[in-house]
């Protein structure tokens, strides 16, 4: 969201300079690789990226080569746009920045790609190395006093503008604000500072984090243990491959931990862990005590929010938020809270009954509840992880989702079988086609997960954007780590592995089914923060719904269908005790909005906000701020609530399938089509606000989020 420098950092040997009239500096740019697209395959940025020639050499040069042309290109803008006989329109403007993205996107999504699906130490460190470099010269648009006027000009003659052009204009102008093009150069001179001081916070934050939580671990002995399945107990055994022999180590790693606390049954044990996880970086240890810098990062936020025409960090941070400002948020935060209080007392209630039950003579704490809540949906659902994934192969999961998105939205997706160069023998290639049979975008897909080579979790890596004048459609990389196959059976997915499909498939659709022309505002690029989870959470309601779920499931031996009872049971899983879970994330989203808005002390707002909202009482010592990354060195300062956002949205909007009926398969393709339309088709290109309207008809409502977090009835039409 903010810039961090106005000037480039040499990387090699000075080739020639750039002046800059405003500030008056001079930029140092690199030795221009001598690679061509001859002998380097990034280069060749209109066809698919030749990852078996691809090596950490021919990344950096690539890379390196495109991010120079792509600084001398906006020098070159800023020179043309300082002519004052030079028109200012979108021509002149905005198709040569588009002409400049695109290829340095491209070779730049091919490298953060390897950099995560073949993970080897020279690819590592040369991607570590260039990653800051990069960042700073996307920023360079933002800081170019001509381009930054010429945007201002466009501005005031906005009525003539399409609405993809306004977007793009006024998220240049907010970022060009943002990184402090209206300031006097004092004024600028102190804005560098603060940033300076910023980046030091952040740092040293997340290195005592860090310190803090890999200098604790606990020896396991054998009856803390014996009861840990097989494939929990491989996360705390020295020797994966033969977990029964020891010794069993708990760290505070996320995996490891959250396992530990599901699991282990000695609550002394448990509490020991729960409250060295909630210690880490505080008082406890001088060296490692994050108390100074959260004060510091909040300071230096306030201090910087200030300085850009702002009251608080928090009000700067809804610029870039559908949402708008922190009474949006907290009306959403106070409604949910109010509305999910008691039904939270009473999950806490049925929880510790069910405990007192089976031998726990104490009231529930939080180091308890996990345990608790593992064996209780044991007894509620019955529901073993390994038999439902007997139902789910993946083959089969894909030709159920590719036949629900060509139901919905008129579009198929199938696989080329033509020889494809890819990065792993796993991975395959897929075409989407819209109703006329024209290839409209194109995705690769790496499903299984590779220990040694690849990173835990999934994504979407974007390899090209769709842009008009420079003629390219969407290019995409997913990426999964679901189990592989394995006894000559075929990947079997969990439930909780099909939403994430579902999740990634949404934002697949919605960077593939851009019909916005610039690469600034096509598809995912531009979403406001809140509302870029919109629709991976509308597809992963499709999951509520038995007979989408279906056609996505064949048990792998006898061929049957996931029974009806089962997958009831797996919703009600899947939604236990959701007042709980909601509560903690309407503390935390509340905390930082208050750490963004107030000055109050750290601590003492954390005690405050946890008496609020928190259904336990504040456990002396402990202290969530010192271990809370997310607002502090990550990306979500005084935006923690982003995702509850985009939930809320997301259950509006899939409430107009719901209102439909889901049965009726005319009337589901009627609003697919208004959903890709709206939200699949225009992406960044329009306010997430009125793309809402155009789907719905009205501003959105907490309703339907009430509804499908079962706390509040469901209204008949």
């Amino acid at each position: 969201m903010l810039l961090f420098t106005r000037k480039l950092l040499p990387l090699r040997i000075v080739n020639y300079k750039i002046f800059s009239k405003r500030n008056k500096y001079i930029v140092l740019l690199p030795e221009i690789p001598p690679d061509t697209a001859e002998n380097n395959p990034l280069l060749r940025t209109s066809a698919l990226p030749a990852f078996s020639q691809l090596n950490s050499e021919k990344c950096v040069n690539a890379v390196g080569k495109l991010m120079i042309q792509y600084e001398a290109g906006i020098h070159h803008l800023d020179q043309k746009l300082d002519d004052s006989e030079v028109q200012i329109n979108v021509q002149n403007v905005i198709l040569p920045l588009d002409r400049l993205t695109a290829p340095f996107d491209f070779a730049w999504g091919a490298f953060k790609l390897l950099y995560t699906v073949r993970r080897n130490q020279s690819i590592a460190d040369a991607y570590v190395k260039l990653h800051p470099r990069i960042i700073k010269a996307k920023r360079e648009k933002y800081l170019s006093p001509a381009i930054y006027k010429a945007f201002k000009e466009l501005k005031s003659n906005e009525n003539q503008l399409t609405e993809p052009v306004r977007r793009i204009v006024d998220k240049h102008i907010l970022e060009s604000q943002l990184s402090g093009m209206d300031l006097s150069d004092k004024a600028y001179d102190h804005f560098q500072t603060i940033v300076r001081k910023l980046d030091e916070g952040r740092g040293k934050y997340k290195h005592k984090l860090v310190q803090a939580t890999s200098s604790f671990s606990h020896d396991l002995q054998f009856d803390d243990i014996k009861n840990f399945p097989k494939e929990v107990l491989k996360f705390f055994a020295a020797d994966p491959t033969n977990v029964a022999r020891g010794p069993w180590t708990l760290t505070l790693e996320p995996h490891v931990y959250n396992c530990f606390m599901e699991y282990c049954d000695n609550r002394l044990l448990r509490w020991n862990a729960w409250f060295a996880n909630h210690i880490r970086a505080t008082s406890t240890s001088d060296e490692l005590n994050n108390s100074l810098e959260i004060e510091e990062i909040r300071h230096q936020r306030t201090n910087l929010a200030k300085l850009l025409g702002f009251d608080t960090y928090a009000e700067l941070s809804m610029k870039t938020k559908m949402a708008g400002s922190v009474e949006n948020v907290m009306e959403l935060i106070t409604t949910l809270h109010v509305k999910s209080k008691d039904v939270t007392l009473k999950e806490i209630e049925t929880l510790e009954e069910f405990a007192n039950a089976n031998g726990f003579a104490d009231k529930l704490q939080p180091w308890d509840i996990p345990f608790w809540q593992r064996l209780h949906k044991e007894e509620l659902f019955n529901v073993e992880e390994a038999t439902v994934r007997q139902y789910f192969p993946l083959p089969v999961v894909l030709e159920g989702i590719f036949g629900l998105i060509k139901k919905l939205f008129g579009i198929t997706i199938q696989e080329a079988k033509e020889n494809v160069d890819v990065w792993h023998e796993d991975v395959s290639y897929y075409k989407v086609t819209d109703e006329s049979g024209k290839e409209i975008a194109s995705f690769y897909m790496d499903p299984y997960m590779r220990v040694d080579e690849k990173m835990r979790g999934a994504w979407l890596e974007v390899g090209r954007n769709r842009s008009d004048v420079y003629g390219s459609e969407p290019l995409s990389y997913l990426v999964f780590n679901f189990h592989p196959p394995s006894f000559g059976k075929p990947s079997l997915l969990s439930f909780s592995d099909l939403k994430v499909l579902f999740k990634k498939f949404g934002h697949l659709l919605q960077h593939s089914l851009t019909t916005v022309p610039y690469t600034e505002v096509a598809g995912l690029t531009n979403l406001e923060w809140d509302v870029v989870n919109v629709c991976p959470l509308v597809m992963s309601s499709f999951l509520r719904d038995y007979k989408t779920v279906k056609k996505l499931s064949q048990h792998v031996d006898s061929g049957d269908v996931i029974p009806a009872d089962l997958h009831e049971q797996l919703i009600k899983k899947d939604q236990y005790m959701m007042g709980l879970r909601l509560t903690e994330e309407l503390f935390l989203s509340a905390l930082d909005l208050e750490l963004y808005s107030k000055n109050e002390f750290w601590l003492n707002a954390a005690k405050r906000v946890w008496a609020q909202y928190m259904p336990f009482p504040y456990e002396k010592n402990t202290a969530k701020p010192c271990s809370f990354p997310e607002i502090f060195c990550d990306q979500y300062p005084a935006a923690y609530f982003s995702n509850l956002w985009a939930e809320m949205i997301a259950a509006d909007v899939f409430s107009a399938f719901v209102e439909e009926g889901l049965d009726d398969d005319e009337k589901m393709a009627k609003i697919g089509h208004r959903f890709r339309d709206t939200y699949l088709s225009l992406g960044g290109g329009c306010h997430p606000g009125e793309v809402f309207r155009q789907f719905r008809g009205r501003d959105p409502c907490t309703d339907a989020l009430l509804v499908s977090y079962q706390l509040l009835k469901k209204t008949q039409s």
